[in-house]
Parts: structure tokens; C-alpha cells; sequence
């Protein structure tokens, strides 16, 4: 490893502990830090909540990490998809009752139907609107995403108002030790995008067409000459990486509020992860997902009027990434 190379992951590690130790500096700056065991616990409750928030947050950063890894296409419309993927599961929870039968159906059951209509539509955005473009010049395909991703927000806007939606599910809490309680939802939401995100990586791994995907994203030209058939590998991305943010609309459906203008928000967070993480990085994704959720949630908590400075904390975060180490923690340096 070349001398630059350690000094930028050493300056990125350092920025990190600086980063994680702000809050609590401040925090004690305002007398908001104890050292009863009461505290203690409140923590170790925020800690936990960080952690679960990361499975969601995963979600929308695997999805896009596996699209710019691929293709190097800057999709700005990822938000707006898992937007999408939350209205698909509101409306698919709530079908049977409107249609009648007196029941809802599972939220996460409702991803048999979610997530493949979301493939679909990737598969569809790729081939009619993407291909052309693939490999020419990055702002080409991230002014077409940002285009579609003004029409999806209209749209949705058009069928469901601007009115906030939520899907009431398991909101009891369970309590893991003394006074430190983890919501149902989270836990679950935690447990499913774990399982959703290791599955991929086993796909991405030991299947064939997975490995496919990996060689075309690592040397495309080279994974032609060897017979792959990049540009279906391109729809199949594209398709996968659709269905993972539909996934992470199905997981934020069962714990937050969301209307269609949530979509720009889960695309900063997404693209936040990825610099963080590194970009084309799928374990990086996870790894920036964790660090970014747990630094939310400890500025939410210890900073006075926390929860608006929240947004700040990811928008700074990238952009120190950027300027410390563009290629994050496990991104290889490009060119």
C-alpha cells in the first residue's frame, strides 16, 4: 500500500473518532452527559437504535452502491424509488380491507408482490431510459434520473396527496435488559434487511450470473471478452438494485411516517453511506450504513435541538469524506 494511500485511510480514521466524539463533547459541554447507570442504559438504548436504523439505511445504500459499482451511473432517483417501495407496501397492506375482506396483509409478506414489481421497473428504467447511456458521460444518466425522479414524486402525489402515510405494526417494545427497550418494528426491520442484504451477497458470491455482475463491474470490457453479456448484466442490476430500495421502502413503511417528498432524504442518506463505505463497495455499503445511522442517533441524543441537526450530520459527513478520502473506507482509487 502506497504511503498516500495509508496516510488518507489514517486521516479518515482519525475524522471518524473526531466525528463520534463531538457529540459527546458537546454534550458534556451542555451538561446533557451523566454517569449514573440510568444514562448508561439511555445509551446503550441509542446505541441499539442506531444499530437496527443501520439495517434500513443498508437497504438504500446497497441498492445504489451496486448500480454506480456496475455501471458508474449516478442514479439521483434512488429515494425516490424507496419512496416508491413504501407506497407499494401501503398500498398492498391495505388492499384486502379496501377491497372488502375486513384484513391487511403482512407488511413483509407484501414484499412477494413489492419487490418484484420494483425489479421490474428497474429492469424497464434501465433498458428504455439507461442503456443508451451506460459508459458515456456520468451527467447524462444523472439528469435522466434526476427527470424521473421529479416525474415519480408528481406522480405518487397524483394517486396518494401529499398527505403523510404510516402502517401501523408491532409497536410494542421488548425489553432486553433493565431499562433498555427496542421497538418490535425495528428489531424485525433489523433481522429482515440483514437477511435481505446477506442473501444478495451470497448471490453476488457463489451464483453464477452474481459473479457475472462482479466481473462486469470490476472490468466490463474484459467480462465481454470473456462472454459475458454485459448489458443484461446491466438490466439485472439495475433491476436488483430497484428491488433493494423497494425493500428499504418496505422496512421504513413499518416505522416512520412518509410522503413523496421523503424520496430526497433517503437519497442523501444513501449516497452518504456509499462515500462513506466506499463506492462500488456492497460490505462497505453495510459498514457506512452502521456508522452513519449510530452517529445520527448520538447527535439526536446528546446535542441540544438534535433531532434538526441531524440531516447536518450527514450532509458533513459526506462532504469530509469526499475531501479526506473519496474512495471511503474500502473503495479502491479510481484511475
Amino acid at each position: 500500500m502506497e504511503k498516500a494511500e495509508k496516510r488518507s485511510i489514517y486521516l479518515l480514521i482519525g475524522f471518524l473518532v473526531l466525528a463520534f466524539a463531538t457529540p459527546f463533547a458537546v454534550g458534556i459541554y451542555n451538561e446533557n452527559v451523566f454517569y449514573d447507570r440510568q444514562w448508561l442504559m439511555d445509551l446503550t438504548t441509542v446505541l441499539l437504535n442506531g444499530l437496527t436504523q443501520a439495517g434500513v439505511y443498508a437497504m438504500y445504500g446497497v441498492g445504489l452502491t451496486l448500480i454506480f459499482g456496475v455501471m458508474r451511473v449516478i442514479n439521483v432517483a434512488h429515494g425516490e424509488i424507496v419512496m416508491l417501495g413504501a407506497y407499494l407496501t401501503y398500498s398492498v397492506f391495505n388492499a384486502p380491507e379496501y377491497l372488502g375482506f375486513g384484513f391487511t396483509i403482512d407488511p413483509l409478506l407484501s414484499m412477494a408482490v413489492t419487490l418484484p414489481v420494483a425489479f421490474l421497473l428497474g429492469f424497464t428504467i434501465q433498458k428504455v431510459l439507461l442503456n443508451a447511456v451506460v459508459g458515456g458521460p456520468e451527467l447524462t444518466p444523472l439528469l435522466i434520473t434526476f427527470g424521473l425522479g421529479i416525474a415519480m414524486v408528481n406522480i405518487v402525489e397524483w394517486v396518494f396527496t401529499t398527505d403523510y402515510r404510516t402502517i401501523p405494526y408491532r409497536p410494542d417494545t421488548v425489553e432486553l435488559v433493565g431499562t433498555i427497550y427496542i421497538g418490535q418494528n425495528r428489531l424485525i426491520s433489523f433481522v429482515s434487511a440483514l437477511a435481505i442484504s446477506l442473501g444478495v451477497w451470497v448471490f453476488l458470491k457463489r451464483h453464477r450470473l452474481g459473479k457475472a455482475i462482479r466481473a462486469t463491474a470490476q472490468n466490463s470490457e474484459v467480462a465481454m471478452v470473456c462472454g459475458v453479456n454485459i448489458y443484461r448484466v446491466y438490466l439485472i442490476t439495475f433491476g436488483l438494485g430497484a428491488a433493494l430500495a423497494a425493500a428499504g421502502g418496505a422496512l421504513v413503511s413499518i416505522q416512520f411516517g412518509f410522503n413523496p417528498e421523503t424520496g430526497i432524504q433517503y437519497t442523501v442518506v444513501a449516497f452518504a453511506i456509499i462515500i462513506l463505505g466506499g463506492r462500488g463497495n456492497y460490505i462497505g455499503a453495510m459498514l457506512g450504513a452502521a456508522l452513519l445511522a449510530i452517529l445520527e442517533n448520538l447527535v439526536s441524543f446528546l446535542v441540544p435541538n438534535g433531532t434538526a441537526m441531524v440531516e447536518i450530520a450527514a450532509y458533513g459527513m459526506m462532504i469530509s469524506v469526499l475531501l479526506i478520502r473519496p474512495q471511503g473506507l474500502m473503495g479502491m482509487k479510481e484511475g
